[in-house]
């Protein structure tokens, strides 16, 4: 057995389709070549180059360094975080114009053209927020944190789902991001997330 049989019987049986061909393949004729040894031999050259050394400058930054915007400076409440529970909207209680098993009863309302960081977590089991129209989709795992930036540029209403198996009530976890204009939000804050 040439070793082209070998390989093609070894091809074969490792479920690798034989195809023909028009080449013959032969087996190279004269004694084996002789196999030489290479000895690496160490060359001692001066390689060292002068490069200048950087060094960052460095300074302390407190938080006080940072400039306040002058709306915080004339009285206005600064923003922390915000945690609400939503719920989707059953079907005795759906209006026209809204979507079943997708409409929530209170919605995640964003402001647009601002930097935006989600901490997710879950408290049970593990869920997934996913909002595919934003590009999200982050798995809320017990015990941890996962951090998520976006930045949402046009006002619009974007329906999401909790996309991992979760449990018996899976399918029932809608979520509904509402981006409207920057001084829209904050009314809306100011009204909605003070309770």
């Amino acid at each position: 057995m040439t070793l082209v049989d070998y390989v093609r019987t070894a091809m074969t049986n490792m479920g690798f389709r034989q195809y023909k061909s028009n080449v013959e393949f032969a087996p190279p004729s004269g004694p084996a070549p002789k196999m030489e040894t290479l000895e690496a031999k160490s060359v001692d050259q001066d390689l060292s180059l002068s490069v200048p050394e950087y060094k960052p400058k460095l300074k302390d930054v407190k938080p006080e360094d940072y400039p306040t915007p002058q709306k915080y400076l004339d009285g206005a409440e600064i923003p922390t975080y915000y945690v609400f529970q939503s719920n989707m909207v059953v079907d005795e209680d759906l209006k026209p114009g809204m979507l079943r098993q997708l409409e929530v009863d209170k919605r995640l309302t964003l402001p647009t053209r601002t930097h935006i960081r989600f901490l997710i977590t879950g408290t049970d089991v593990i869920h997934s927020w996913a909002v595919p129209s934003l590009g999200i989709k982050a798995d809320a795992t017990p015990g941890r944190l996962h951090k998520i930036h976006t930045f949402i540029q046009r006002e619009g209403v974007f329906y999401g789902q909790c996309s991992e198996y979760c449990g018996t009530l899976h399918g029932f976890m809608p979520i509904v991001v509402e981006a409207v204009a920057p001084e829209t939000y904050a009314a809306h804050a100011r009204k909605w997330y003070r309770e």
